[in-house]
This record gives structure tokens, sequence and C-alpha cells, in this order.
């Protein structure tokens, strides 16, 4: 039996109270990438908690259930919260919507709470600090790290503003903030624990692909994406360092050097990188750097 209440998620809206497929999905809010920051934010402030038989709980608004909270399976439990057939004309706006679907979360946690009996005191806190803090979600990824020489102190943050954003933030030994790094677009899921490499450089793994691909990150404001076994002309890595670049998947967008590199994979006859190549001057009518690639 599962101890402790770990994960919490707004999964959307449906139909009915039954299972989640595209044919049971509804469109309900529209015109906010941001609508789900709020619920997001008071998840993260409030677990875990203690609690006995569900380990996660999947909250969806449905126009034709009652609020409940079904029996855990495996530790999951679905839980359903009544909410309007049709979206009233107020949730047009950004931070209305926001507000909707914290409320859903909570009562949603409180329908959880009856079945599975754990406090919501804690909740009921978290709400209140999210609403003050205008629905944003920010929070700290991994732990803080001191430089060798004790000067500075560093920490990843990520942030929702329409996707995620990656920031390191450094502070000064007296408080002050040294400067802040926008190195990336992505999660705690793609970013690793930083480290420092010296006294005036922070070295940050990009976990979500192999390769040993890293941020460096200099005090005095460059930012560098290193991808050694692209480097090493690879050809596999050349081209998932190309995607990378070409897509903005974690890292930020470079299209110059993501095509370099597509064109490099492609010239080595990877088909990946040949595929992709082909739709990039299908697209974008550019004319590769080298001829002699049989696209």
């Amino acid at each position: 039996m599962t101890k402790s209440l770990r994960d919490a998620e707004i999964r959307g809206f449906l139909r009915e109270p039954t299972f989640e497929s595209d044919s049971n999905r509804i469109t309900y809010l529209t015109g906010c990438e941001n609508w789900f920051t709020g619920a997001a934010m008071y998840f993260r402030k409030a677990l875990p908690i203690q609690c006995s038989g569900v380990q996660k709980l999947n909250i969806y608004g449905c126009p034709d259930a009652e609020t409940r909270c079904d029996e855990s399976t495996l530790g999951i439990a679905n839980v359903w919260v009544n909410v309007p057939s049709m979206a009233p004309p107020s949730l047009y706006g950004c931070t209305s919507q926001q507000a909707f679907v914290l409320d859903l979360a909570h009562s949603g946690i409180v329908a959880a709470s009856k079945r599975f009996e754990f406090d919501v005191a804690v909740f009921d806190a978290a709400k209140l600090d999210v609403v003050e803090n205008d629905y944003r979600l920010s929070y700290q990824v991994g732990k803080t790290k001191a430089s060798p020489d004790r000067k500075y102190t560093a920490a990843v943050f990520c942030r929702f503003d329409k996707q995620y954003i990656s920031e390191l933030r450094v502070m000064k030994h007296d408080g002050t903030l040294e400067g802040v790094y926008h190195f990336a677009n992505g999660n705690e899921h793609s970013i690793g624990q930083l480290r420092w490499d010296g006294c005036d450089k922070i070295r940050i793994p990009l976990t979500a692909v192999t390769g040993d691909a890293h941020w460096n990150i200099f005090l005095d404001g460059r930012v560098r994406f290193v991808f050694p076994k692209s480097k090493m002309c690879d050809p596999h890595h050349q081209y998932q360092h190309a995607i990378l670049l070409l897509d903005g998947t974690f890292v930020l967008p470079d299209k110059n050097a993501g095509l370099d590199l597509l064109e490099r994979s492609a010239k080595a006859g990877y088909k990946h990188a040949i595929r992709r190549m082909q739709r990039e001057l299908q697209n974008q009518c550019i004319q590769p750097e080298h001829p002699d690639v049989r696209l």
C-alpha cells in the first residue's frame, strides 16, 4: 500500500466520466496557453503528502459527472469534477481560465480527500499562495551549488510563459543578483544537476538525449550548447543536434547551425537526415552547401 500522494494533474475535459480518449475529449478552454499554470504550481507547492491508498490523481472536468473520486488502481485514481456544459463567457480571459482551473483542481483534491482521508489544509494554503502570485508557474530544478571560491551560488529555475523557459540564476555571496541567463526551452525532465567548472563557468547537462550534450554558461554572459559526439562527426548525433536546433526542442533554436549540421549528416548518408533535408529544401527553397548530397 502506498504511503503518500506524490502527483496530481489536470488531464483536461471529457464528455463522459469513463475513459480518456480523443473521441471522449472536448475542447473547453481556448485562447490561453497558460491556463494550467496556477493548478500546476498548486500541486507543486502542496505535494507530496502522507496518504494511504493512492499515489497519483488524474483530475478531469466533466459536464455530465457528479464530482467524485474513483477507487485507485495500481496507485492511480481518476477524479471527476462537474463543470458547466459550456464554458461561461467570463472564461475568455487568461486570468479567469487560470482561476477556473485552479478551482477545478482544488475541488478534485477535496473529493479525493473524502475517499482517501487526507488533510487538505496544505492545499488550502497552496491555493491562496498561487492566487497571491498571479497563477505563475515558476520553480527550482535541482540543488543550489556554490562556486569553488564561494563567491557565487547558482541554481536552475523553470517557468512557463506560453512555453517552458529554463534560466540559470547566479547570486553573489551577499545575496544580490549577479545575473539571469536564459539558456533553454525545457523543464526538469530534460535538465540535469548543474555543476561549477572553475569559478566562472557552470555546466548544465541536457538529459533528454544521449551524447553528453550540455550547456556551458559563463558569468560574462556567454551561453554555449555543446554536443561532443556531434563534434566527432557521428552522423546520428549530428542529426540529433540538428533537430534540436531546428525545432527549438529543449535548446534555443538556431536555424543556420541546424541546417549546417543536418546537411553534414545527410552528406554522410544518414537516411533520417536526408529525409528531413528534403523537407527543409522543399519548404524553404534553399540550396544545399554541398551539391553532391543526394536528396
